[in-house]
């Protein structure tokens, strides 16, 4: 009974409520019986409009002679889109159909309508009729986002007039959750952002396909005296970015084969890994990158279950028992050194790697050249210790260009320099 008698009605009201609270603070929560519709939206620029929206000035006025500008958002979703009915009246003239008119709703995080924007339905194929937004009304949730209720009615019969006013132009995306990435992008910069990422695609495919050992469930590469290695300093790596995320239909679980030691947090903030992860150039030439090499002895590890010997990669400054390095120095130093590789010399050597372009870049956040991009899918990088090393930078490199040009960030303009 004791239990029962130390629960509030208080503690019970206050679980439900914030039950609740969650399902408000839920984007989706006021629309889930409200289909989407999509639009293409055509949202006023208020930089590069001559008017102010308020005035109301220039709401009839379309074509090259309009002071307002749009911004053109295709593949735009509104929920709660009313089916269209006429209401017949008879008039003087006879019967007399009612101007269309309805309400709909604007999710958060998209875009902020305006009174005197437009936008057209696309699911009717026979017509582009042009509806008008007559009113905005705003709804702030518990979050701070706001959720928008527009009212709309029928204005032209022809979308084509408005296509003289466009600003710039625009797509809806799916905003992947954890991501600073917007739910609205330059039409332009997805492009580019889908160029990136299907180099990327490849890179993680890459690296699967020839550095994942299904007879230890995890990454391992052959080095230079036949050497089975296990680094657990890249596996941290993998899993600290999401390096291999979406890049295989199959699923591959990432995680630790054996017990970490005690420093392997400050022993990895030494690595060349976290250099890359902080982009930090200054400290790129004197960060670890050499390795030695130790046996897996771990009594119960899936190590212990193979006859063939695996060795775990322990990170040293050179020369104690130098066995190996894990980056191309001269890449390292090209990095340090800010040297880039002139795209016009691929005339003349066709071995050079434009690719490792894009690793200087990353660090002087630079715009990346559609030539470099495209040079991935031409990868060799030279022997397996460094493709094991190099391939995961790329991706953690070309991830950051993504999210950079679909987030609402002005670090990066364009991404790609057009060629000369």
């Amino acid at each position: 009974m004791g239990k029962i008698l130390e629960t509030t009605y208080h503690d019970t009201v206050e679980n439900i409520t914030s039950f609740y609270s969650d399902l408000v603070n839920n984007s989706f929560y006021t629309l889930n019986d409200k289909k989407p519709t999509i639009v293409t939206y055509y949202n006023i620029n208020k930089d590069l409009s001559m008017l102010d929206p308020g005035s109301k000035l220039s709401y009839e006025t379309l074509g090259p002679d309009s002071p307002i500008k749009f911004n053109k958002v295709e593949g735009m979703l509104v929920y709660g889109l009313q089916k269209i009915e006429l209401n017949m009246e008879n008039e003087e003239y006879g019967l007399e159909a009612d101007k269309i008119s309805g309400e709909c709703y604007i999710l958060p995080n998209t875009i902020i309508p305006l009174e005197g924007d437009y936008f057209v339905i696309e699911h009717i194929k026979s017509a582009k009729w042009l509806f008008i937004v007559t009113d905005v009304q705003v709804d702030t949730l518990a979050n701070g986002s706001n959720a928008y209720k527009i009212s709309y009615r029928l204005e032209h019969h022809d979308e084509s007039m408005i296509e003289e006013n466009i600003a710039d132009n625009f797509k809806l995306i799916e905003k992947r959750e954890g991501t600073n990435i917007i739910k609205v992008v330059r039409k332009e910069d997805l492009d580019i952002a889908r160029l990136i990422d299907g180099a990327d695609v490849y890179l993680k495919r890459l690296f699967n396909d020839l550095f994942y050992n299904d007879k230890v469930q995890t990454f391992t590469y052959m080095d230079l005296y036949e050497f089975r290695v296990y680094d657990p300093y890249m596996i941290e790596f993998l899993i600290r970015n999401k390096i291999l995320n979406d890049g295989e239909d199959s699923y591959i679980y990432v995680d630790h084969k054996i017990p970490t030691v005690k420093t392997f947090s400050i022993d990895y903030d030494r690595t060349f890994f976290r250099v890359f992860e902080k982009r930090n150039k200054d400290k790129l030439l004197s960060s670890l990158h050499e390795t030695q090499l130790k046996e897996i002895k771990y009594y119960g590890s899936i190590f212990d279950s193979r006859f063939e010997s695996y060795y775990e990669t322990k990170y040293i400054l050179p020369p104690v028992g130098y066995r190996g390095k894990c980056l191309d120095e001269q890449l390292l130093f090209d990095i340090a050194e800010h040297n880039l590789i002139d795209e016009n010399d691929l005339m003349m050597n066709q071995d050079l790697p434009l690719w490792r372009n894009i690793l200087v870049k990353y660090f002087y956040n630079e715009n990346l050249t559609e030539a470099e991009i495209n040079s991935i899918e031409d990868i060799h990088i030279g022997n397996a210790i460094q493709t094991f090393y190099t391939v995961p930078l790329l991706i953690l490199v070309l991830e950051y260009y993504i999210e950079l040009l679909l987030s609402d960030r002005d670090e990066l303009k364009g991404a790609i320099n057009e060629k000369e």
